[in-house]
């Protein structure tokens, strides 16, 4: 799934406060298949790009191109692609309205059309792609879940739906090591299968392992847009942003490797591998 933002622009009011640009003439290009990362300062309008991409905010200026539907212009046509997005709130509590998990998932399942047509998925298949037992998470409230099993659930929901495009906010807060992994496994496997995902987070470690491309917001526009090992790499670019290197960068450069372009964990596992074989 495709998505263009031209010349987005985005404003908040309230009684209390003045008006406060989030958007100021934002432009950016996602291809079908991509795995973007995006960083930003707090209030650089991250989570407000994701609800644009997911038709959730109609931006007061600019265009939203989504596979080549102009989608406030030809809104019919953008409902059925939303249908193929899925979407995860950062708190994930946001999107929970059913009294049980397994009505959670169904829900999903049934009100959003399932996006490849390889029929449906089944609640516990859903929840033991994110690592979790079906039996033991079924029939409990979904509001009586820790944070990092919320997030899971709240991710096993959109699986339900087999969308075609994620938009995920800060998919890793609240999860364990373990938790984290299986998130990074789904991403993974979603990349390979060609989806287009868009990951907003803090966290450029984890960014590091899923994404192939950066994003930096800052001041209402893209201030940096770039292959994920170039960013992630410019030491300078992200100390301006208030963010140091991920710590697989770090260790590269104190191993003397990072001039054989390593970039994730898995690399570096797979060299040293070999060195001990020869």
């Amino acid at each position: 799934m495709t998505f263009e933002l031209c010349n987005i622009a985005v404003c908040y009011q309230s009684r209390v406060r003045p008006v406060k640009s989030i958007f100021k003439g934002l432009n950016l290009s996602i291809k079908r298949g991509e795995c973007v990362g995006i960083l930003g300062p707090e209030g650089a309008g991250k989570t407000t790009l994701l609800q644009c991409m997911a038709g959730l905010l109609k931006p007061d200026g600019g265009v939203l191109i989504v596979e080549g539907v102009d989608a406030w212009r030809d809104y019919k046509a953008f409902r059925h692609l939303r249908r193929q997005i899925g979407f995860a709130f950062q708190f994930p509590e946001q999107q929970f309205v059913c009294e049980t998990v397994e009505r959670e998932l169904m829900y999903a399942r049934d009100n959003f059309e399932v996006g490849d047509g390889s029929g449906p998925m089944t609640p516990s298949d859903a929840l033991g792609v994110l690592g979790l037992s079906g039996p033991a998470y079924l029939y409990r409230s979904p509001f009586s879940l820790s944070l990092g099993e919320a997030r899971r659930v709240a991710l096993a929901t959109l699986l339900m739906t087999k969308p075609k495009a994620l938009l995920l906010d800060e998919p890793t807060v609240g999860l364990d090591g373990a938790g984290v992994e299986v998130v990074l496994r789904l991403l993974r496997r979603m990349k390979e299968d060609e989806h287009t995902v868009v990951v907003v987070s803090h966290d450029v470690d984890v960014l590091a392992e899923v994404a192939s491309r950066i994003v930096i917001l800052a001041e209402g526009r893209v201030q940096a847009d770039g292959p994920a090992q170039s960013i992630l790499t410019n030491d300078e670019l992200l100390s301006l942003h208030g963010y140091t290197p991920p710590e697989v960068v770090s260790i590269t450069r104190e191993m003397r490797l990072g001039a054989a372009g390593f970039f994730r964990f898995d690399e570096i596992r797979e060299s040293v591998g070999s060195m001990r074989k020869v």
